[in-house]
C-alpha cells in the first residue's frame, strides 16, 4: 500500500509527526490538500514541499515568488480559457509553436487525464506540467488573467511568504548540565532579535533583558540586509561618475566578506564588514582613492588620509551605525606594523574587519585604478606580489595570504562545484575547530567555522548553512535552546545538526529529543567529518536547496568559470553584468539552453555575453527557466570555441 504524503514527508525529515497531525486538523476545517495546509500553517516551506513533490513526479517546480514575477504574454494566456484554468487550477506559462508544446503549472502534474484534456482543448501536441501550490496558482490566475495587482499580496498575508513557526515545542527549562548558567543569554537572543523572532505562541521561556541592547537586528524597522542593499544602490550611483571606481565598493564588500568568512567571522560581523566597505570612501575627494598602499608610497596622501579618516562616520552620525562599522572605518588606514594613521595602532589591536578591508581595498586599487599612487594599474600577479612583500608591515600576513587564495579563484570554484552549499562549525576550542575544518575540507566540502554560538544563531537566521556543527563546550542548555529554536522554525526544521561532545546517556537523549541529528565525540575529527559528509549528502538527497554564488571575472575568468560549470554538468542560471550591460545563460546538465542579452535571445545573445571582457556574475543553481529552451549547446564546446576565438585575437 502506497504511503500517504504526510508519512513520506516525515521519512524525508522535512516535517515532524506532530506537524502532520496539526495540518490534518487544519485540513478538516479548510478542505485543502495536506501539503497546502502544512505551508499555510508555517510548518513547511513552500520551496521544500515543491522540491520534494517535483522529485517524486519527475518534473520541475514553480514557487509563488516566480509566478508573481513571471511575464506571461497574452497569446500564451489565450491558449487556455480562463474558466478551465480556474476549474482545473492550472496556468499556462509558455507555448512553443514549432513543437506545439504548451508548458503549464499545475497542482497535480501527474494527472495524465487532465493533461490530455488540456491538449485536446488547446489543440497542442504535448503539455508539459510544472508543479506549484494551489493557492499560488489561484493567485497567479487572478493576477495574469484578471490583472489583479493585489493577488499575491493577499497570498503573502496568508502565510506562504511569511511562514509561522510550529508552536508545538516547549523549551526545556532545565539548565542542569550547563555548568555555567549561560542559557538565558542565548534564549534571549532568540526571543529578542527581530531576524529570529517568529509568530510562536509561548514556545520560548520568559527571559531576562540584559542582552537587548546588543541585539539590534534592524534599525528603525529596516532589516539589516535591506539597509546594506540600500547603501549598495546609493553608493553605486555615486560611483557611476568615476570611471575607474564604478562598482568598486560593491566588489570590495563582496571580496572582503569572502575573506572574512574564511577567517571565521560570524554573519553579523560580516554584515558590519560589508557596510564599512560600502561607506569607506564617502566624504573623501573623488580624484584620489586613499589606501594603505597609496599612503605608504606618498607622505602627502597619508597626511590627507589622516585628516579624512573619520569622514564617513561623521556623515552617518545620525544613523547610529553598529560600533563594529565605525571601528573598521576609523582604522582603515592603520598598518600592521604601527606605521599607519591616524592612531598608529598595530597588529591585532587593529580590528579584524579593518585589517581585511584595508588589504582588499589596496589590492583592488592597485589592479583597477591607473591613477593610484604608483601611477599605473598593476597586473594581478604584481599586486599579489606587493601584498606578499608588505605582509607583516602594511598588512596582516594571514589576511594577505587569504586574499591571494581568493584571487586564485579556488574558493569560487569550490563553491560552484558544491552549488553554493556549505558546512558551518561553531566550536570554541581552537585546536578542535582547526582539526574539524581540515577534516571536512579533505572531504571536498565548503566549510567555515567560528568560535561563538552567536555565529551559529546568525547563520540560522540568515539560512546560511546546510549542515551545522555545534560544540557541547558551549553548554548543554545553550545548545539545547538553539536546537529547539532550529526545529520550531520552518526555515531550519530540516537542517542537519551534528553535536560534538561526550555527554552522559541522559544528556545525549535530551539533545536528540531537542533535535540533534547525531552526537559524536570531538576527539576523532575524521569520524565526525564523515558524519558531516553523510548528513550533507542526505540533505541533498532530500532536496535541500542550493545557494546563489557571486563573483567576478577578476576572481574567476570567464573561461575558467565555464569550464567549472561544464565539468560539473551544472544546471541553473548564470547572470552576467558589467555596469549597465547584463544578460544571462540558462544551463541544463552542462548545456546552454537559453540566452538573453539586451533584448536579444538565442545564439546572438550568447555570443554577445561571451564577448564581455569584464563582468560580475551570479550563479543560481535552483533558477527555473520559464521560457521554452531555444539552444542546445554543450558548455565544453562553448569553452573550446571561446579559446579559439581569443587565441585568434591575441
Amino acid at each position: 500500500m502506497a504511503k500517504r504524503l504526510g508519512e513520506r514527508l516525515v521519512e524525508a525529515g522535512l516535517v515532524t509527526t506532530e506537524a502532520v497531525e496539526k495540518a490534518l486538523d487544519h485540513q478538516k476545517i479548510t478542505g485543502h490538500k495536506l501539503g497546502d495546509c502544512l505551508v499555510d500553517l508555517g510548518l513547511l516551506q513552500e520551496a521544500a514541499l515543491l522540491r520534494f513533490l517535483a522529485a517524486e513526479f519527475q518534473t520541475r517546480f514553480v514557487t509563488a515568488d516566480k509566478l508573481a514575477k513571471a511575464k506571461l504574454p497574452s497569446d500564451v494566456l489565450d491558449k487556455l480559457p480562463v474558466r478551465m484554468a480556474e476549474a482545473q487550477n492550472v496556468l499556462p506559462l509558455a507555448y512553443d509553436s514549432d513543437r506545439k508544446l504548451l508548458s503549464i503549472v499545475a497542482a497535480e502534474p501527474q494527472n495524465k487525464s487532465l493533461l490530455d484534456e488540456i491538449a485536446l482543448v488547446t489543440g497542442v501536441s504535448e503539455v508539459y506540467a510544472y508543479i506549484g501550490l494551489r493557492s499560488a496558482i489561484a493567485a497567479a490566475i487572478r493576477k495574469h488573467y484578471y490583472g489583479d495587482p493585489t493577488a499575491f499580496a493577499t497570498l503573502e498575508s496568508g502565510g506562504i511568504q511569511a511562514p509561522r513557526a510550529d508552536a508545538s515545542a516547549q523549551p526545556n527549562s532545565d539548565t542542569s548540565g550547563s555548568g555555567r548558567g549561560s542559557a538565558p543569554s542565548l534564549q534571549l537572543r532568540i526571543e529578542t532579535d527581530p531576524r529570529l523572532r517568529t509568530h510562536r505562541s509561548g514556545t520560548q521561556a520568559r527571559l531576562p533583558t540584559q542582552m537587548r541592547e546588543a541585539l539590534s537586528g534592524s534599525r528603525s524597522g529596516v532589516a539589516e540586509s535591506d539597509f546594506i542593499e540600500t547603501i549598495n544602490i546609493l553608493v553605486g550611483l555615486l560611483e557611476q561618475e568615476r570611471p575607474h571606481h564604478r562598482g568598486h565598493s560593491a566588489q570590495l564588500a563582496r571580496q572582503a566578506t569572502i575573506v572574512g568568512r574564511r577567517m571565521g567571522m560570524a554573519p553579523r560581523e560580516l554584515a558590519s564588514l560589508a557596510m564599512a566597505a560600502y561607506l569607506h570612501d564617502l566624504g573623501k575627494p573623488a580624484e584620489r582613492h586613499y589606501t594603505l598602499a597609496s599612503n605608504a608610497a606618498n607622505a602627502d596622501w597619508k597626511s590627507e588620509a589622516k585628516r579624512l579618516a573619520r569622514a564617513p562616520t561623521r556623515l552617518f552620525e545620525a544613523v547610529h551605525l553598529p560600533v563594529a562599522v565605525n571601528t573598521i572605518l576609523a582604522q582603515l588606514y592603520e598598518a600592521y606594523d604601527g606605521s599607519g594613521t591616524p592612531q598608529g595602532t598595530k597588529g591585532e589591536e587593529i580590528s579584524l574587519g579593518a585589517r581585511i578591508l584595508s588589504t582588499v581595498d589596496s589590492f583592488l586599487d592597485l589592479t583597477k585604478n591607473p591613477s593610484n599612487a604608483h601611477g599605473k594599474a598593476l597586473s594581478k600577479a604584481q599586486a599579489l606580489d606587493h601584498l606578499r612583500k608588505n605582509a607583516g608591515a602594511l598588512y596582516d600576513p594571514v589576511v594577505a595570504d587569504i586574499v591571494g587564495q581568493v584571487q586564485s579563484g579556488e574558493l569560487l570554484r569550490h563553491r560552484i562545484v558544491q552549488d553554493g552549499r556549505q558546512v558551518l562549525i561553531a566550536e570554541s576550542d581552537e585546536a578542535t575547530r582547526t582539526d574539524m575544518l581540515e577534516s571536512v575540507l579533505r572531504l571536498g566540502l565548503v566549510v567555515h567555522a567560528f568560535s561563538t554560538l552567536e555565529g551559529a544563531l546568525d547563520a540560522l537566521a540568515q539560512q546560511d548553512c546546510d549542515v551545522l556543527v555545534l560544540s557541547l563546550r558551549f553548554g548543554i542548555a545553550d545548545v539545547t535552546a538553539l536546537l529547539q529554536y532550529a526545529r520550531t522554525s520552518p526555515e531550519s526544521s530540516g537542517l542537519p545538526i551534528l553535536v560534538l561532545g561526550e555527554p552522559d546517556n541522559s544528556s545525549r537523549d535530551r539533545l536528540l529529543m531537542a533535535g540533534a541529528s547525531a552526537v559524536t565525540a570531538p576527539s576523532d575529527t575524521d569520524k565526525a567529518a564523515a558524519m558531516v559528509k553523510q548528513l550533507y549528502e542526505d540533505r541533498i538527497l532530500h532536496n535541500g536547496p542550493a545557494r546563489v554564488v557571486r563573483g567576478s571575472y577578476d576572481e574567476l575568468p570567464l573561461t575558467e568559470l565555464l569550464k567549472t560549470l561544464a565539468a560539473g554538468r551544472k544546471s541553473g542560471r548564470l547572470h552576467l553584468r558589467h555596469h549597465s550591460l547584463e544578460g544571462y545563460l540558462h544551463l541544463e546538465h552542462g548545456k546552454v539552453v537559453y540566452a538573453s542579452y539586451a533584448g536579444q535571445t538565442g545564439e546572438s545573445a550568447m555570443q554577445a555575453l561571451l564577448q564581455m571582457k569584464q563582468a560580475d556574475f551570479q550563479y543560481d543553481p535552483d533558477s527555473l527557466l520559464l521560457e521554452l529552451p531555444h539552444l542546445d549547446k554543450d558548455l565544453d564546446q562553448v569553452v573550446k570555441e571561446l579559446g579559439v576565438r581569443r587565441s585568434a585575437t591575441a
